[in-house]
This record gives C-alpha cells, structure tokens and sequence, in this order.
C-alpha cells in the first residue's frame, strides 16, 4: 500500500465521532467456539493468542483482551491504532494488546503463532496463505467482508476489493479446514466464515 493511502484512512479516522471500536457481530456470534480455546490454554498455564488484520482502532483486540487474549492489531493507519492504545488503557486491557502499524502488502505473521485470526472488512487475497498458516493446529479464522453484491448499492466499489458470495468457505474447505459456519449476512451485501484448522495428528 502506498503512503497515499495511510494519508486517506488517517484522515477518515480523524473525522470519525467517538472511539467506534464495538466488535465485529461475527466475532461476537463465535464466544461459544472461543470459550473452547480459552479453556484449554488456561489447562496450559497460559493466555490465548489473538491476530486481528486491517483491526482498525481495536474493537476486536480490545474484545478479545478482555476475555483474556493476548491480541495484536495490525492497521496501516497510525492515527487509528493511537487511539485503539488510548482506548485499551481506559478499558484497562492495556497490557494484553499489541498494535503494530504495518503496510499489509508487506508484512506477514509468524507461522503457527497464534490460536485465532480474525480480519472484517478487508480483502487482500494474496495474505490468506500466510494469515491460515500462522493459525496453529486446532486454531480459528473468523473472517468477514463485503462481496460482489454490494456493487448494487456502491458501483463505484473495486470488484478486486469484494469476495465472490460464499468465496471464503470455499477457500477454506479447500485447504482441509473444518467449516464451522459460513452465511451471507442479513444485508446481503457480505460473506463470512468461522473455521478450524485440523489438529495435529497423533
């Protein structure tokens, strides 16, 4: 991504009124398949692990810190991501946050580095690789965007920017992933998936 566009997503959060950083409803809908993962890491003596991609200003991060993750946001925008700090230390989950501002073209996770991916709102096709392989054994991708439906609501929309209807469940199928859930929104205008990467075998 170009500087360009830091600027234009810099100056879309500067106007934006109030913190606007309530979850994803998906990510929300998923606490049950969530509580599953956090069980187990508390069995382990440790905190789960959270990456949240495009995270904005940190609704999902802070949501999941608070049920106890470690969660790291990554945005291209530094002004959204000082105010998801600011918001994290108000609602006191400060030290289970990380924020890191990173031209996604660019940056890539660590492999088998986390419990849960989780990305709204953004497509960028060519990070799915890397995004499924940094999800440990046993892990989750809860991911939601708009697809090519919402063409009939905004023309002028990139057809590169939007799935094609049900893309996401398919791709994950694919690549031998449990499919959880996966549903067009009320609106008709997006896709989501909720999916679990198979466990080690043995």
């Amino acid at each position: 991504m170009a500087d360009t566009d830091r600027m234009r997503w810099n100056q879309r959060y500067l106007q934006e009124k109030g913190p606007g950083d309530a979850p994803n409803r998906w990510l929300v809908d998923a606490a049950a398949w969530l509580a599953s993962h956090e069980a187990a890491a508390a069995q382990q003596g440790r905190s789960p692990v959270a990456l949240d991609i495009a995270c904005g200003v940190g609704g999902a991060v802070h949501w999941l810190a608070a049920r106890g993750w470690q969660a790291t946001g990554v945005d291209l925008s530094d002004v959204a991501l000082a105010t998801a700090r600011r918001q994290a230390h108000l609602l006191g989950v400060g030290v289970r946050c990380v924020f890191v501002c990173a031209d996604l073209d660019h940056w890539r996770p660590l492999v088998d580095s986390v419990d849960l991916c989780t990305c709204f709102y953004f497509l960028d096709r060519a990070l799915w690789p890397a995004l499924m392989a940094a999800v440990r054994p046993g892990g989750l991708v809860i991911w939601r965007t708009f697809d090519r439906r919402r063409l009939a609501q905004r023309p002028a929309t990139h057809p590169a920017h939007l799935l094609e209807p049900g893309e996401p469940a398919v791709y994950v199928q694919a690549a031998g992933w449990s499919l959880l859930r996966a549903e067009h929104d009320a609106d008709g205008v997006t896709s989501g998936v909720i999916a679990r990467k198979p466990a080690t075998e043995g």
